[in-house]
């Protein structure tokens, strides 16, 4: 940083202080930044180290909520049966879960392995990672050079039609995958988005970068002359126009996507733990 003659020092900070490059109220106890010469602090973000970021596990939450649901299931059958009828109701549930959740966590495994093999270090990768305040999570968050991919995956089968709807001076489209309308999946994305946007704003670094939704289905079927197409904002495709997009040219270096990742980085967490036996 070159804000004062003398190197920041990080430390835990005694009494509530403010960012004084991003304006982030930074409470009592907080790690931070604080510069003995201009009495100034600095949020980890905008002063950043040398820390790791953790880019989260694909599919984690997922996987967990479909374990702790079979959990629930085995034990609730132990209470009113017994052991013998939960023995039982663990290797159905345990059946249904791969069936369900663990399609999902599947999905999103495949998706970031894909990224990661197509695109690779061209693009910064988070995934499962947590809305603070909510019980949502979003699926994978890119940092690429044209801006910020939010991106919800979805294993559904079946093809992906595009239904022009809404009056001719306001067009829009709806969704539907294997016959099935799912456009109310678009409102996830939205909310997923709008979270990205409450992480980077004030940040003077990043003020003007473009966050982009996706919702990527992953397993469904496009026709020959299928282009992704919008729902509202959020953007409707698949893997390999997901690639497309990430591997397109923009304005953001590298120094400032990394700032991007940092501060994603502190403001999404990884939403699911590892789990314990």
């Amino acid at each position: 940083m070159s804000e004062g003659s003398s190197n920041p020092r990080r430390l835990k900070l005694r009494y509530p202080a403010q960012c004084a490059k991003c304006g982030l109220p930074l409470s009592a106890g907080a790690e931070a930044f604080w510069n003995r010469t201009t009495k100034e602090a600095y949020c980890v973000a905008c002063a950043p180290d040398e820390t790791q970021l953790i880019t989260g596990v694909p599919g984690a939450s997922a996987a967990l909520e479909g374990a702790r649901r079979a959990d629930k299931r085995v034990e609730e059958a132990r209470r009113r049966y017994g052991d013998h009828a939960a023995a039982v109701a663990e290797a159905m549930a345990s059946r249904d879960t791969a069936a369900s959740w663990g399609k999902g966590s599947s999905g999103e495994a495949r998706l970031a392995a894909f990224v990661g093999k197509e695109v690779g270090d061209a693009v910064i990768s988070f995934h499962d990672r947590l809305i603070p305040g909510t019980r949502g999570n979003i699926d994978h968050i890119f940092v690429a050079p044209v801006g910020i991919w939010v991106i919800d995956a979805k294993s559904y089968t079946g093809k992906v039609v595009q239904r022009p709807t809404g009056p001719f001076w306001r067009p829009d489209n709806k969704v539907f995958v294997g016959g099935r309308d799912r456009t109310k999946l678009v409102k996830g994305v939205e909310k997923q988005v709008e979270a990205v946007l409450a992480a980077v704003k004030g940040d003077p670094e990043i003020k003007g970068t473009l966050v982009y939704g996706g919702l990527c289905f992953v397993d469904s079927e496009w026709g020959l002359t299928d282009f992704p197409f919008q729902v509202g904002n959020i953007w409707v495709l698949y893997p390999g126009a997901l690639r497309k997009r990430l591997n397109k040219g923009g304005s953001l270096s590298r120094d400032r996507m990394d700032h991007i990742a940092h501060r994603l980085d502190l403001s999404l967490p990884p939403a699911a733990a590892p789990r314990l036996r």
